[in-house]
């Protein structure tokens, strides 16, 4: 009996440690990693979506990112932040959904932030592949890009005044902070650069809009 037991005890290891071989998933290492970065703000969850490329001894702003060009503010496919809720950015509200976000650096004055976008599950089927998303790849018209429906799409842009310190950061990262739990601050880190901009959830209209739909109900 005991033999038995011990053998069934052995099988249901050996089955076990199988199983969790089956489960292991490996990713295929790249130079600039997919990251992901999320908060619960208030009633509103943020999240943001980016490739985070490294510094590899290379100068950044100004070289390998050039002044005065946009960019996507990561690297490969466009970076991507979501809002769960309706937001407020600098005095304009923007819908709950995903926006593309894209930078312009500037080697003296404000960086511009722009959130653009169609609404991400507006796009066109025929643009539903890897990295296909937002400028330029949604604005190609006779192999060029249409500017002038870029700017049409656009949702917000705003400047943002650049904090520079004396450390580096080898890899571009991004964080949110909760803050007072109602107005966020999102920050881009990379070279000697960082780069905020305050995002307001909103707390006291969602609530209000939820108080009333429970009385109505």
């Amino acid at each position: 009996m005991i033999k038995k037991l011990t053998f069934i005890f052995s099988f249901l290891i050996l089955c076990s440690n199988l199983s969790a071989q089956k489960a292991t998933s490996y990713l295929s290492p790249v130079p600039s990693p997919q990251a992901f970065v999320s908060q619960n703000v208030g009633m509103t969850k943020i999240s943001v979506s980016y490739s985070s490329p490294g510094m590899k001894d290379r100068k950044v702003f100004g070289e390998l990112v050039p002044f005065d060009k946009e960019w996507r503010a990561g690297a490969n496919s466009p970076t991507i932040i979501s809002f769960s809720t309706d937001v407020s950015v600098y005095g304009k509200t923007l819908r709950a959904g995903k926006y593309v976000v894209r930078m312009t650096p500037s080697e003296d004055g404000n960086w511009l932030v722009n959130l653009n976008l169609r609404n991400i599950a507006d796009r066109p089927p025929s643009l539903w592949k890897e990295g296909a998303v937002g400028f330029p790849y949604d604005y190609y018209k006779d192999g060029k890009v249409d500017m002038k429906n870029f700017k049409k799409d656009m949702s917000h842009s705003f400047e943002v005044t650049p904090v520079t310190w004396e450390a580096n950061i080898e890899r571009l990262f991004y964080r949110i902070d909760p803050n007072d739990n109602k107005t966020a601050k999102i920050s881009m880190l990379w070279e000697n650069i960082i780069i905020q901009f305050d995002v307001d959830t909103m707390t006291e209209e969602h609530l209000e809009r939820f108080s009333k739909t429970l009385e109505s109900n």
